[in-house]
């Protein structure tokens, strides 16, 4: 369904009488339509004659998939599947949240970083100090902006551990940096800069082009389709830490292949304990922890998954067009767009609704607002759970709302989902509800440790790619502001995240309380990073222990954020350096005094930009009237109070 199909039913034919304006806008609106179809007809037709050409064999969904992208109305699925087999649809955005789905992405020279301080990329040569506690502001790694000056090579990908972290250039070289406790007493740290790390049995000029972290290991996935773990790494880095020869080597090695998988891999997502893996004939894989169920496996039978696990899926799913994992739950995208999920559901997080009751809400039967609701309208109050089933009470079964949860769960049964089972559709929103037009199918998949984020198109199919917008859809855990909308629920079911209405989002991540998104608005060329969830460790930016609903974060005038990565409890974004407009040029730049001053080892004097947290509303009403004052860079961040509102236009 599509807003192009629905708009001729909802509106009937204009009348005679109807204004000459009307009916020329009508017939105006279809003529637009007609055009948009032929022209990604002949886009697909160009492109299966590439593919052709290039004797790539496509399978058999891919022909249906290639009709639907010629018509207009293909989906994410189908399109990911094109885009799989050679042949490019509807453009995609950049997605990734512990190894999620990864496509062409933006890169940079400059990299900053801000969080937990045991992670942070510390190197005294390039001047950059360890720090001392954990970073509130996003900070820069000249490491990472001389490395590239010199070997002239851009960053691709970052990922983060709770105590290392790993980088990807544009090259496919890896590079790894960690941390360990030192001293007599173990009260100090001990860093160690970013080096090569390189695969023993294949050499240094291996190429890769993933790279993400578990709570101890660094998976990486090389060109041919291999995937290659490091292990033990906080115990690695403590030996090399501890050794103070010169004669140390100056790059980390080791690794060992992943066996068990019959085809080269496409795709791969790391959790904290589990893995899954997608083969290019899009048969999914899951090793590691099972204690929930997130391998696809009885944990009362078999507790971890040693050998990588072929998912069994209900018919009409396979191939998988992406897969992501969270602490103890996976969720994956069908052919067809259904979206499966399986693996712990005790914080709703596998968007089968409410399944913390099988009889429903009965919170509008029930205390005070029961009370008023029987005095208003005459319904019983819900019986209090001591009293029910007694004799001579009556049943209220008919005060209780019906159950919109797609799981059911016992007494004393786990709140697990060992099966891959079907999410709920997302519900729609109110500007929605009046058409019926559902959501298509999700272009984007992240998983934190106990949440599940969505990304679903907003605009209507046939708008062109510049009006393009889409919204982030989160369920599960939302104690420390995971979900992005509020903090009134402590878990909540698919609802809409809380950040600027008609915006694009380029670029998606999770760490394991919090969220970073890169996006831009239509009609505008410069892109924004947005940011809620826990933070402990300041990785939301700012001062506040919360950010919810979503905060913009800002960053130096000089750069654009290209894309932004999440670890466990650190951030990172990145940059490339702005083009100077002619206006900028022209006007003189005072120093800002707002800039958190640093010295290095070498006495350098470095200076941290201030992170200024601003609401989705704020943004948008500055963006209305350009008349209020501007912000002074001399603020305090107030991530904690922002009070998003994402009607208003």
């Amino acid at each position: 369904p599509c807003w192009l199909k629905a708009w001729p039913k909802a509106r009937p034919t204009p009348p005679a009488a109807a204004s000459k304006g009307f009916i020329a806008l009508h017939c105006a609106m279809r003529a637009l339509c007609a055009a948009t179809a032929l022209a990604r007809r002949a886009a697909a037709a160009k492109a299966a004659a590439a593919a052709t050409a290039a004797r790539v064999a496509l399978p058999q969904p891919t022909a249906a998939a290639a009709a639907r992208a010629a018509t207009g109305c293909a989906g994410a699925a189908s399109l990911a599947l094109l885009a799989a087999c050679g042949v490019s649809g509807r453009p995609t955005v950049a997605v990734q949240a512990e190894g999620s789905w990864t496509p062409e992405l933006h890169d940079g020279m400059r990299i900053f970083v801000w969080g937990q301080r045991s992670a942070f990329p510390a190197s005294d040569a390039s001047g950059d100090p360890a720090p001392e506690a954990d970073l509130r502001s996003p900070t820069e790694v000249l490491w990472f902006r001389q490395h590239a000056e010199q070997h002239q090579c851009r960053w691709r990908q970052l990922a983060f551990g709770p105590s290392f972290g790993a980088a990807r250039n544009d090259s496919g070289k890896l590079f790894a940096w960690g941390s360990c406790k030192g001293g007599r007493e173990g009260k100090s740290r001990i860093f160690l800069e970013p080096q090569p790390l390189y695969f023993d049995d294949l050499g240094p000029d291996t190429q890769f082009r993933d790279v993400q972290c578990s709570e101890s290991a660094v998976w990486a996935l090389t060109a041919d389709g291999e995937v290659v773990v490091w292990e033990r790494v906080p115990s690695m880095i403590s030996e090399r830490a501890s050794s103070s020869s010169s004669r140390a080597p100056k790059h980390f090695g080791g690794g060992k292949r992943i066996n068990g998988l019959d085809r080269p891999v496409r795709d791969m997502s790391i959790g904290a304990s589990h893995a899954a893996f997608l083969t290019n004939d899009g048969e999914c894989y899951c090793l590691g922890s099972n204690r929930c169920g997130e391998c696809g496996a009885d944990p009362a039978v078999q507790g971890s998954a040693t050998a990588c696990r072929r998912i069994r899926f209900p018919r009409h799913v396979n191939p998988v067009a992406r897969v992501s994992c969270g602490r103890s739950h996976t969720v994956a995208v069908g052919a067809e767009g259904q979206v499966l999920a399986w693996g712990d559901d005790s914080k709703i997080q596998l968007g089968l609704g409410d399944t913390r009751s099988n009889v429903g809400d009965e919170r509008p039967w029930e205390g005070s607002r029961g009370y008023l609701n029987m005095i208003q309208t005459g319904e019983p109050m819900a019986t209090p759970s001591a009293l029910r089933g007694a004799p001579g009470v009556q049943s209220t079964s008919r005060a209780r709302a019906t159950s919109t949860s797609a799981g059911r769960y016992g007494e004393f049964e786990a709140h697990a989902q060992w099966k891959p089972t079907p999410m709920m559709e997302i519900p729609l929103e109110f500007e929605r509800q009046v058409h019926g037009t559902p959501y298509p199918p999700p272009d984007g998949l992240v998983c934190g440790d106990d949440f599940t984020i969505l990304m679903v198109r907003d605009s209507p199919d046939w708008f062109s790619p510049q009006e393009e917008s889409n919204r982030l859809f989160c369920c599960g855990e939302n104690g420390k502001g995971q979900c992005g909308r509020s903090m009134q629920a402590q878990q909540q079911i698919l609802s809409a995240t809380k950040l600027p209405r008609c915006s694009l989002t380029h670029s998606l991540s999770c760490g394991s309380k919090h969220c970073l998104a890169v996006l831009q608005r239509v009609g505008q060329k410069k892109q924004e990073l947005w940011a809620w969830g826990s933070n402990d460790k300041g990785q939301a930016g700012g001062t506040a222990g919360v950010t919810c609903p979503a905060a913009r974060l800002r960053l130096p005038r000089d750069t654009r954020v290209e894309a932004a990565w999440c670890g466990f409890s650190s951030s990172a974004v990145i940059c490339s350096d702005r083009r100077p407009s002619s206006r900028s040029l022209a006007l003189p730049h005072a120093p800002m005094p707002s800039s958190e001053t640093a010295f290095s080892a070498g006495g350098e004097i470095r200076e941290r930009p201030k992170v200024l947290a601003r609401s989705a509303s704020e943004e948008e009403e500055q963006a209305a009237s350009r008349s209020g004052p501007a912000l002074t860079h001399d603020q305090r961040p107030s991530a904690s109070t922002a009070t998003g509102d994402e009607d208003k236009e």
